[in-house]
């Protein structure tokens, strides 16, 4: 493949992975004013209302919140377990918290801190770089918060773009530990929530 022909390939990557990026954020706004993010009755009832539909909606809706916070994962996941059950739930969980992991990474590194800053906010973003920068956690640190659970997986991944770390490496401690950590949160809290709906709803 000759220069030009990559130049261009990568300027119509660059364009597409832009147009994703601005369709999430459009899809975090309109979620926020429907009041989806802070609302978990009203979002558990819009996914289970749109039938065939309702595990694209909460893939996109998973993805947004991935890449930028406005909803917490303690919400989002249970809701995904309630919605589908515990199998089919973890996996609608899984794929699109995978992807917006490798994008909190990738827009980390190629747009850096002054952009991650502006998607999470001056509270996340210092502690983020409390852990990478003055605690210095490293790459078996960031490998095994991976399979904590509740820890900032996706302040860690924004964090892990600024680092050294290589792409590989970076894939395979998602790979690895996100489904550990997820299964216990997801499982963990789910039933939690099933319980307290059957003995106080």
């Amino acid at each position: 493949m000759d220069e030009n022909k990559r130049k261009n390939i990568q300027t119509i990557m660059n364009i597409l992975n832009v147009i994703g990026l601005i369709i999430t954020i459009l899809m975090v706004v309109w979620g926020a004013k429907a009041g989806l993010f802070t609302n978990p009755e009203k979002m558990y009832a819009y996914i289970t209302n749109l039938g065939i539909w309702g595990p694209l909606v909460f893939i996109i809706i998973q993805i947004a919140q991935t890449i930028v916070p406005v909803m917490p994962g303690s919400i989002t996941i249970p809701i995904g377990i309630l919605a589908f059950g515990p199998w089919w739930g973890f996996i609608l969980n899984l794929i699109p918290i995978y992807f917006g992991s490798i994008v909190n990474f990738w827009i980390a590194r190629r747009f850096g801190k002054p952009t991650v800053r502006a998607i999470v906010g001056d509270k996340s973003y210092y502690s983020m770089i409390n852990l990478f920068e003055r605690k210095n956690i490293g790459n078996r640190l960031f490998t095994l918060l991976m399979f904590v659970p509740f820890s900032p997986a996706d302040l860690l991944c924004y964090g892990a773009g600024f680092t050294n770390m290589t792409n590989k490496y970076f894939t395979y401690s998602l790979l690895i530990g996100k489904p550990v950590s997820l299964a216990f949160y997801a499982f963990g809290t789910g039933y939690f929530l099933t319980w307290i709906m059957h003995n106080f709803a």
